[in-house]
């Protein structure tokens, strides 16, 4: 459920490709499912009040979702969450064309985890049919706790990253207290709980009017917080970062250099080729160099970043293209200088490790 870093690409992510990136957010999805209907159904065969029930899910979403988030985040970015992803996507995070695949996978993998719950629990395997109910309490309700969720995530992510999975985990295990509908500001729980023969469950003709409130408190976190980061006075711009790229085939370092400047913003960083043109401000912060190594080429020695591209010495097409925008995007994530970042986001100032 961590959106900080966002796009999660298979440089960000231990080289995961995406079908393997996918298979995680769908596993997520469907453990998370899992424990929340299991905590159901422990509540109701022990016989527990109401409120006793809610302490149980409150406390197993908690739990799961802190130790999901923690071990599955290096693998995919654990969004786990359809709201998660689509707020990524508009701080230039998820790459839009990933959004359809991020969120079919996140949806699967909580029908298939409300099935396995099912028969974990014994009850039949049926969608709900009864009445509609959604009201417009129910879509506030939807709507405030995505809208805090995106709260949390986005201003952890930015001054506490490391409590990031606690303290995400804390809130969504609250949502079950403060919310009608269970569904932990996560649009694959909706649908999942449509897919169920209880009592509580959501028709199948109320999920999209739920989902669209979860979608809009998630837009809406985006924008204010935007907005709450934007700095009181206007300070003197620093001077931009310069990368220079390095490369046993001046055409690849070329092309990096038009990939990092289509995505970076201008007035945080600047890429340019190794040469006798290479010009560099000296009034501005030290120029990082970053070394591109094609497959079968071993790495060189010496400073700087060292980028393994998932392309040939013959490959200079989409393979290669997509090979230097993943790397160009982790880069640009970790040190803040993307073109669509918050404005006032100080970690361009003081770049973390390189990638």
């Amino acid at each position: 459920m961590l959106s900080a870093h966002p796009s999660t690409t298979s440089a960000e992510t231990g080289g995961l490709n995406r079908p393997r990136r996918l298979a995680v957010e769908a596993l997520g999805c469907g453990l998370l499912v899992v424990a929340l209907e299991g905590a159901h159904h422990g509540a109701e065969h022990l016989g527990v009040s109401a409120t006793d029930g809610r302490l149980f899910m409150s406390l197993a979403a908690g739990a799961v979702l802190a130790c999901l988030t923690l071990v599955l985040q290096p693998l995919s970015g654990a969004h786990f969450n359809p709201a998660l992803t689509f707020a990524d996507a508009l701080e230039d995070g998820t790459p839009w064309r990933d959004v359809p695949r991020y969120v079919l996978a996140q949806l699967a993998g909580g029908l298939a985890g409300r099935w396995v719950a099912h028969l974990m629990c014994g009850e039949p395997l049926l969608i709900a049919t009864h009445t509609p109910s959604a009201s417009s309490a129910q879509f506030l309700s939807e709507l405030v706790a995505t809208f805090g969720l995106l709260i949390v995530v986005r201003g952890c992510v930015r001054v506490r990253p490391s409590a990031t999975p606690l303290v995400v985990a804390g809130y969504v295990a609250a949502t079950v207290w403060f919310t009608e509908s269970r569904s932990l500001a996560n649009p694959a729980l909706i649908l999942a709980r449509a897919a169920s023969t209880r009592t509580s469950a959501l028709h199948p003709l109320d999920v999209e009017s739920f989902i669209a409130a979860q979608m809009l408190g998630a837009a809406l976190a985006v924008c204010l917080f935007r907005w709450l980061m934007a700095p009181a006075t206007k300070q003197a711009a620093p001077l931009p970062w310069s990368v220079i790229f390095q490369c046993s085939r001046p055409s690849v370092a070329e092309k990096a250099a038009a990939v990092f400047n289509g995505l970076a913003a201008p007035e945080s960083a600047r890429g340019t080729v190794d040469g006798p043109l290479c010009a560099v401000d000296t009034r501005g912060p030290p120029p990082l160099v970053v070394r591109l190594v094609l497959e079968g080429e071993v790495a060189p020695l010496g400073d700087g970043a060292v980028w393994h591209l998932a392309a040939s010495e013959e490959d200079t097409g989409t393979r290669l293209q997509e090979s230097l925008r993943e790397h160009t995007q982790r880069l640009l994530r970790t040190r803040g200088w993307s073109r669509l970042r918050v404005v006032g986001d100080s970690t361009h100032e003081v770049p973390g490790p390189t990638a």
